[in-house]
């Protein structure tokens, strides 16, 4: 728990210069009263996460797959890129470049089919890249408390297991609802209890050469 402490300590300090110079944390007209207000706020203090138009956050909405690939980017610092094949995918697209840095970093599969990208991301996905980000341990023998465990894939199952352990993740009412999507107030939660207890994720890097592609068929 040290490290995160470590790390928000930092991001606080750096708020405070930045505070100095007229720059200050944004707050959002629709989160005041939320739930979720912490989270969001660390978040959004930190840079990682911003909202939209007349001041809103929109902390119930579900976060899609190239929304959240940004949010994961931005933390683990990524900069290396892969060519991206999605049909679905061009050069024009504002997530361009998060999608062929989420290629290279080894926690997205390439397809030449699509990748949906404004679909929102499944439970199962979020587990998965935070788990492979984070480098967790997989377990599964935790998971025999939730009735759909059988629903998360070989992939994320393990990564799932590890975010229990660690209360992460809870589920609701012996359900992990692994292919809901996921709102994005929940979102932050987890990637505050991530970042506070653990830091920031470290930056992956896969040779081209390791790069594997999925079935054309993979995010429909």
């Amino acid at each position: 728990m040290k490290k995160g402490r470590e790390t928000l300590l930092v991001l606080l300090a750096l708020l405070f210069v930045f505070s100095s110079s007229n720059v200050y944390a944004k707050k959002y007209q629709d989160t005041r009263n939320h739930w979720a207000v912490e989270y969001i706020d660390n978040l959004s203090d930190a840079g990682f996460v911003s909202g939209y138009e007349s001041d809103s956050f929109r902390p119930d909405a579900e976060i899609s797959r190239v929304e959240f690939y940004k949010i994961v980017n931005s933390m683990a610092n990524l900069s290396k890129t892969y060519t991206v094949t999605f049909a679905d995918v061009s050069t024009s697209d504002w997530f361009y470049k998060d999608v062929s840095k989420a290629i290279k970093s080894g926690y997205l599969t390439p397809t030449t089919g699509k990748l949906n990208p404004n679909n929102p991301i499944t439970r199962q996905e979020v587990m998965g890249i935070l788990g492979y980000m984070y480098k967790l341990k997989p377990d599964t023998a935790i998971l025999k408390q939730f009735n759909d465990a059988s629903k998360l894939s070989s992939d994320n199952k393990g990564y799932a297991g590890a975010l229990v352990k660690l209360g992460i993740v809870s589920g609701d009412s012996g359900q992990l609802r692994p292919n809901d999507g996921i709102s994005r107030a929940e979102v932050c939660k987890m990637l505050y209890l991530l970042m506070d207890g653990y830091g920031l994720p470290a930056e992956r890097v896969v040779v081209d050469s390791k790069i594997k592609f999925g079935d054309q068929n993979l995010y429909n």
